[in-house]
């Protein structure tokens, strides 16, 4: 078990490294607010993999909280982003 968290964690570590690339070279909005979607995701899967760790359910709670806050972002920023392209 120890060796699929290292994995995880190094994947959640390689595509956060990768999201933020794109969220700093972004051609545009559009790319780098699914950037910022795609990290927020990368940080919530990062707070459960240390909830499984840690064999605690704690963190879940500010797991969920950390999706709902990134939903409701991406939503704004995309019906914003729809409203300044038209």
């Amino acid at each position: 078990m120890t060796v699929t968290m290292i994995l995880a964690g190094s994947a959640f570590g390689i595509g956060a490294l990768f999201a933020a690339i794109r969220l700093v070279r972004g051609p545009g909005p559009i790319d780098r607010t699914a950037a910022l979607d795609v990290l927020l995701s990368i940080v919530v899967g990062a707070i459960v993999l240390m909830a499984a760790i840690n064999r605690s359910t704690a963190p879940l709670v500010i797991a969920v909280v950390v999706a709902l806050i990134g939903f409701i972002g991406s939503a704004v920023l995309s019906m914003f982003l729809f409203r300044e392209r038209s």
